[in-house]
């Protein structure tokens, strides 16, 4: 059976089909300001991509607006929000330019933040047997999609359940994985990897335009494109490489490497969170993130503090460290990559960047002064602090990373 696997396209050439060699690129983009600088990034993408490290995206004062912030300059631009694909949609990925978006009716775009182009994702509901029972509200064959961590009691899935369209995504989408398009139209294939209680996949191409759904035997809680493939962590801690069959249309997973030490995230699923990334040269890690509440007292309502582990994949066997190499991570649930710190002189060697990511938690609410959901946390000595120069901002919808 003849298989297909989504590549990268644009190259060294711009959208236009221009190209221009590395020293060259490099010398506009260093002459270029800050909201020029993205809208070059964007059209030279790849060739830009070692120079632009990722911006976080902020929701502005207002709906029609939005905030880039480079933490290399630490510096801010206002933009445009564009419509309706930002206004307001939470960011639920982040991938070759494009970021991916929910509205509070559960519909999904994806929109570049710097020049407006703006596409539809499939409907959610081209997922066989997941309906609209009436206005709002949507039923889900229960079976298909209970993959999650094994909680106390088992997960034993029988019947159905139903969730209004405002809750999908805080509860149903966790993150949209895309492949590169020829010529940067979009996508070629995207992956929609659903939430902590489900961690199960369903795929769409282009020229399907529906959703599939894919088995994983242990369940999806991250995924990244990689190399022309799409790779996952498992909840048991298992990367799997996923193959597109281009007879049946079927995505199909394979294991290919071993699990992750049993104790490596620390036992509770519900304070614990992977993210998989991959690091120059193909070298696949996994950074384990923990959380826990701290309280003074009794009385005290207590506060959220987060850590972070990095296992490495060393000789086919998983490795923990905490020194890797001239690099800092940039991990949330919309996008996570490795970062080096000989271009980005700025950035912190051993440094976990990070952005608070669970929509659920976060909800619908505009807090800009109390809570940092933004932060930087130092592997070696287990550290965390502000990121310099951000300040106060809004935190819904949640900030993102996003790389022009």
């Amino acid at each position: 059976m003849p298989r297909d696997q989504t590549n990268a396209g644009v190259g060294a050439a711009g959208r236009d089909g221009v190209k221009l060699s590395p020293d060259m690129v490099a010398n506009i983009h260093g002459r270029l300001g800050i909201l020029d600088r993205l809208a070059f990034a964007s059209v030279f993408r790849e060739s830009c991509e070692a120079l632009e490290a990722p911006w976080i995206i902020l929701p502005g004062k207002t709906p029609e607006k939005a905030t880039l912030f480079s933490l290399v300059d630490q510096r801010s631009v206002v933009v445009h929000a564009p419509e309706p694909a930002l206004r307001g949609h939470a960011i639920i990925g982040s991938s070759s330019g494009w970021l991916a978006t929910a509205d509070g009716r559960g519909r999904m775009s994806l929109v570049n933040p710097v020049s407006g182009e703006q596409r539809a994702l499939p409907a959610i509901t081209t997922i066989p047997g997941l309906e609209e029972e009436y206005d709002g509200v949507f039923a889900f064959p229960l079976k298909p999609f209970v993959r999650g961590p094994p909680y106390a009691g088992g997960r034993e899935p029988c019947g159905s359940f139903t969730m209004k369209a405002e809750h999908m995504r805080g509860y149903l989408y966790r993150k949209v994985v895309l492949s590169d398009s020829p010529g940067g139209g979009g996508y070629g294939t995207a992956m929609l990897i659903t939430g902590q209680q489900f961690g199960v996949v369903a795929f769409a191409t282009a020229k399907d335009a529906a959703w599939r759904l894919a088995p994983s035997r242990d369940g999806v809680e991250d995924a990244i494109h990689h190399d022309g493939r799409f790779y996952s962590v498992t909840y048991s801690g298992a990367v799997e490489a996923w193959e597109h069959d281009a007879d049946t249309g079927e995505f199909m997973s394979k294991a290919v490497t071993p699990r992750l030490d049993n104790n490596a995230d620390g036992g509770d699923p519900t304070c614990h969170r992977k993210y998989l990334v991959a690091a120059p040269g193909g070298q696949l890690m996994v950074v384990l993130k923990h959380w826990k509440e701290t309280k003074d007292d009794e009385f005290d309502s207590g506060r959220w503090t987060c850590s972070f582990k990095v296992q490495v994949l060393e000789g086919g066997q998983w490795k923990e460290r905490d020194d890797i190499g001239e690099g800092a991570l940039f991990i949330g649930a919309n996008e996570s990559v490795y970062v080096s710190t000989r271009v980005h002189l700025d950035l912190k060697d051993g440094h976990v960047y990070y952005t608070e990511d669970d929509l659920s938690f976060w909800g619908n609410c505009r807090c800009d002064k109390d809570r940092r959901v933004v932060r930087v946390f130092c592997l070696k000595d287990g550290t965390e602090g502000n990121v310099e120069g951000l300040g106060q901002h809004w935190s819904w919808p949640p900030p993102a990373w996003f790389t022009p």
